[in-house]
């Protein structure tokens, strides 16, 4: 009996110690996989689309630029969503594989697919792939899947964002935080303009442009409150007192022109509503967009205000703005 014990017990021991070797095995394998791919490249979101011409001009590939190369709600001149490339895959080149996010479009006989790979030809990459039987199929597919693809492109931008964000962090934080437990990441070349018990706004100004955050904490608003209807009237309570114009007695105003847009979501398992728009000075000629989340905490019986805005002149503000969001859409309730 004690012998049979012994053999189970150098069995298992052998058996654990040829399992960690194993598992040795595969991370230095993949190491090795990871370290001989080159670092994916490209602006903010960009995609590569890889399809024939043909395909691109028929009815899946219009499907695929009617959404992703739609215009930016909330900007002063046309900006799309994504910059979109196409090229033929006898074009689509070592060097063009190396796009950070890449999608293939094609049509196979008897074949249907839709999947996401990570890193095939770079590091940082992804990988859609969009394959039906024939065009009309293909376009179905890229309808019922456009969403979810952008979601997913957009999501994996802002979390690179925020780690070219985390590198940099600013080293002042004020109390403001610490009271109302929350935490923002925000970057070094920031600086703190207004620091209060219910508000903070930070400023940076460069010479392509001037960006701001504003972050707020305030009571919620009546239970018969329409949800919304509170959020501009609060914006421009806010841009009147702490973010003024360039001369004296001018400030931050939202443009009614053209009315922001609303949309519902959720942040950190709270009901939050975003809002994207544009804004104007009072006493002043200067303008240009804004996007804000406003969270309702009914856990903590409170409102959470945070926006991010931009000025820059005859500048394109969609990658600007962007970076903007990533910062606040960062933010963390403790």
């Amino acid at each position: 009996m004690k012998k049979a014990s012994l053999f189970l017990l150098l069995s298992l021991l052998t058996l654990w110690s040829c399992n960690e070797q194993e598992g040795e095995d595969s991370a230095i394998k993949s190491m090795l996989i990871d370290d001989t791919l080159p670092t994916a490249n490209g602006g903010i979101l960009d995609i590569m689309v890889v399809c024939d011409d043909k395909l691109w001009d028929d009815a899946a590939g219009l499907a695929f630029q009617e959404h992703f190369t739609g215009m930016v709600y909330g900007l002063p001149q046309p900006e799309p969503l994504y910059t979109v490339r196409q090229v033929e895959a006898s074009s689509f080149s070592d060097l063009l594989k190396r796009s950070r996010y890449v999608v293939l479009l094609d049509t196979e006989a008897d074949s249907s697919l839709f999947k996401y790979e990570q890193d095939k030809w770079a590091r940082g990459q992804l990988v859609v792939h969009l394959r039906a039987d024939n065009t009309e199929n293909l376009r179905k597919l890229v309808l019922k899947t456009r969403q979810a693809i952008d979601d997913k492109i957009n999501g994996l931008e802002r979390e690179r964002q925020s780690q070219k964000i985390a590198a940099q962090l600013h080293s002042e934080y004020p109390e403001f935080f610490k009271k109302h437990n929350l935490s923002l990441n925000i970057p070094k070349d920031f600086e703190i303009s207004v620091a209060k018990d219910d508000v903070v706004v930070y400023w940076k100004t460069t010479t392509r442009s001037d960006n701001g955050i504003i972050v707020y904490v305030g009571d919620l608003p009546e239970e018969d409150a329409i949800i919304g209807n509170n959020i501009v009237p609060l914006r421009d309570s806010l841009t009147q007192l702490y973010v003024p114009g360039s001369r004296e007695g001018s400030y931050m105003t939202t443009e009614d022109l053209i009315k922001p847009q609303f949309n519902p979501m959720e942040i950190q398992g709270r009901f939050a509503m975003e809002a994207r728009g544009l804004w104007r000075t009072i006493g002043d000629i200067m303008g240009g967009p804004f996007v804000s989340y406003t969270i309702y905490d009914e856990e903590n019986q409170r409102l959470i205000y945070i926006e991010a805005f931009m000025l820059a002149p005859q500048k394109k503000k969609r990658r600007s703005l962007f970076e903007l969001e990533s910062i606040i859409r960062d933010l963390q309730i403790l």
